[in-house]
C-alpha cells in the first residue's frame, strides 16, 4: 500500500467519490441521510483531515482506500471539532440531521475501548466498485492487521452494512457488538488479534 500525502483537489475529489460511492451502494446511514453531492462533501472533509495525520492508504494500483492510525496518533478533539464544523458547512443540514438520528443510541468503538493504551483504528474502507470481488478488501487490510499483530494490540472498526461485516469476519475479523438501533440498522463493532492491555 502507498500512504497518500498532500493532494490536489481533483485527488481528494475523486477519492472521495470512490468513498461515496461504496456506501451509497449498500444501506445504512450514509445512504439512508444523504444525497451523492452530500456523501462527497462528507469524505471530503474527512479524508483532508486523514491526510493531515498521515493515516489514508491507497492499493497500489488505486483500486481501493483505507484509513488506518494508532489509536493516539488520530485526529485530536479540537481537529474534530474544526471536522464538525466543515462538515456542517459543506453537507446539508438535513442530511446532517437524519446521520445523527439513525446513529441515536450507538456508542461506537472509540469509546468502547477508550481505556486500552493503544489499538489499531480503521474509520474508513472502500474499494473502487469496478475492483469490488477481487480481494482487494484484504489487501487493504493487511497492513493494520500486520500493525496490530507487531505491536499485540487489536485492529478495530465498526460498520453499519451486514454484508460488510460478514467480509470482515470472513478475513479473520471478530464481532465484538452487534446492536440494532431505534432507527432499525444494525451496527457492528469488530476486532482482529489481542489487546495488551484490557479495560
Amino acid at each position: 500500500m502507498i500512504r497518500i500525502g498532500d493532494s490536489s483537489e481533483a485527488c481528494l475529489n475523486e477519492i472521495a467519490a470512490v468513498f461515496a460511492e461504496a456506501f451509497l451502494a449498500e444501506d445504512g446511514i450514509i445512504r439512508r441521510s444523504m444525497s451523492v453531492p452530500d456523501a462527497e462533501a462528507y469524505f471530503r472533509a474527512a479524508l483532508k483531515e486523514y491526510i493531515r495525520i498521515g493515516a489514508l492508504y491507497a492499493a497500489d494500483g488505486q483500486e481501493g482506500y483505507c484509513v488506518y492510525h494508532h489509536k493516539k496518533q488520530g485526529v485530536p478533539w479540537y481537529r474534530e471539532i474544526l471536522l464538525m464544523i466543515r462538515m456542517m458547512r459543506t453537507v446539508s443540514s438535513g442530511a446532517m440531521q437524519k446521520m445523527v438520528l439513525l446513529r441515536r443510541g450507538w456508542q461506537d468503538y472509540t469509546l468502547d475501548h477508550m481505556h486500552d493504551r493503544d489499538y489499531i483504528d480503521v474509520p474508513l474502507l472502500a474499494v473502487r466498485k469496478e475492483d469490488q470481488g477481487k480481494g482487494f478488501m484484504r489487501k487493504l487490510l493487511e497492513e493494520p492487521f500486520r500493525e496490530a499483530e507487531k505491536h499485540g494490540i487489536a485492529c478495530i472498526l465498526d460498520t453499519d452494512s451486514e454484508v460488510k461485516a460478514a467480509k470482515y469476519m470472513h478475513l479473520g475479523m471478530v464481532c465484538e457488538k452487534e446492536m440494532i438501533l431505534q432507527s432499525g440498522l444494525h451496527m457492528y463493532t469488530l476486532s482482529y488479534g489481542k489487546c495488551k492491555f484490557v479495560k
